[in-house]
């Protein structure tokens, strides 16, 4: 026993021998030596181009421009630059404008990432996502929103980076250019330092709204001779046989209707809703009374407590066409179709009499939707055989 626990000493002592003639003397380590973040160089962008798309969002919060960057590089008959090169897309949401117009003097801001999809807030920069597109050889996917991309020499295929963070700075200068530069980070963690400077020349895309009037002066109808019933029923849907609807053509000989009770051919013509008791007949024809005209709400609605007999309704805003045509107009028609001369009729009184003979006279004070309101009069006779009903 004595003997192996002497030999077990030993064989210790020779390890620790072994270990510090292999290990020498300790280093001292050295002092960490400050990183340094290697700047990559900048973007000069030399050619740029401009898309206005307005409120596309329709919420009146910004307007989305699209701005395109591109180095100078050679463009194919596809219209696809051929690299070496680089590509920029931002997606900015700019300062609304209630002319819905490409106004460049909007544009200069501090630009910044959303806080979130929703985000559409004036000087933030939307961030960028794949998309598809559908061509003859099928769905492809491409970058939108924000991006930054690489193109090799020889090369359209771009290497993406999805942006989503970074700053952009748009200034105007004294001689009327703009300079747009900044700093963009994306998916792939690298900063991307641009410039770009030049005029802006902007492409809108903003379709031109279509005026609910067209109206400049007073009008006063006198040559209206016949007219069309048609029974709408509870149109509005409040279920409890309090009123009917019926809808008026009111028509110059030059205008027919067709099998379907639409209106065709040439002429002037009132297209009015009036709301009548439940008990009324539309064979009957338009029960004698006032009929003030019911305002509608800013959203277009109209309240339920309105809804009752003896009132007309208002022409529905921006909607010109069957089947969405809806409420009362004046419109004059050229071969079927609606000329350049029509009004939403917004406001007034329509006071209907009636002859023993089954006969309508109609006296009409209406306006239209008009800041000033256009007037337009109508005192008008139908005979009762020039009494159409549509069934």
């Amino acid at each position: 026993m004595r003997t192996i626990h002497h030999n077990f000493h030993s064989l210790l002592s020779l390890l620790a021998l072994l270990m510090m003639a292999s290990c020498g003397t300790p280093e001292v380590p050295e002092e960490p030596k400050e990183f340094e973040e290697p700047i990559p160089p900048k973007v000069f962008f030399t050619n740029a181009s401009f898309s206005y798309m307005g409120d596309d969002v329709g919420e009146q919060t910004s307007d989305g421009w699209v701005v395109k960057f591109l180095t100078d590089m050679e463009i194919d008959d596809y219209g696809n630059p051929i690299g070496e090169g680089a590509v920029m897309q931002l997606l900015l949401n700019v300062t609304y404008n209630p002319s819905q117009e490409a106004d460049t003097s909007l544009l200069p801001g501090i630009y910044t990432a959303q806080t979130s999809s929703g985000d559409f807030r004036e000087n933030s920069f939307v961030d960028g996502y794949m998309d598809f597109i559908e061509l003859p050889d099928g769905r492809h996917e491409r970058a939108d929103g924000s991006f930054y991309a690489d193109i090799a020499e020889g090369s359209t295929e771009m290497d993406v980076d999805l942006l989503d963070d970074g700053a952009i700075a748009i200034t105007r200068n004294t001689d009327g250019t703009f300079t747009i530069e900044g700093v963009m980070v994306g998916k792939k963690c690298r900063k991307r330092y641009f410039e770009w400077s030049g005029n802006i020349e902007p492409t809108s895309y903003v379709e031109p709204e279509t005026p609910n009037s067209t109206l400049t002066s007073n009008m006063n109808l006198t040559t209206l001779s016949k007219m069309q019933l048609q029974d709408k029923g509870d149109c509005f849907y409040r279920m409890d046989e309090s009123y009917r609807c019926l809808l008026l053509f009111v028509v110059e000989d030059g205008i027919t209707f067709n099998q379907w009770g639409k209106p065709e051919g040439n002429g002037k013509m009132l297209r009015l809703e009036l709301l009548v008791p439940w008990d009324s007949s539309v064979e009957d024809g338009v029960p004698a009374g006032r009929y003030p005209f019911v305002q509608r709400n800013p959203d277009t609605s109209i309240d339920k407590d309105k809804i009752v007999p003896f009132r007309a309704i208002a022409g529905l805003p921006d909607c010109f066409t069957a089947p969405y045509w809806s409420g009362s107009w004046y419109v004059e028609y050229a071969e079927g179709v609606w000329s350049e001369l029509y009004g939403r009729i917004d406001s007034g009184e329509v006071v209907v009499e009636r002859g023993e003979d089954g006969s309508h006279h109609l006296s009409c004070t209406l306006y239209d939707c008009s800041s000033e309101p256009v007037a337009i009069a109508a005192d008008v006779h139908i005979a009762s055989d020039k009494v159409l009903i549509y069934k």
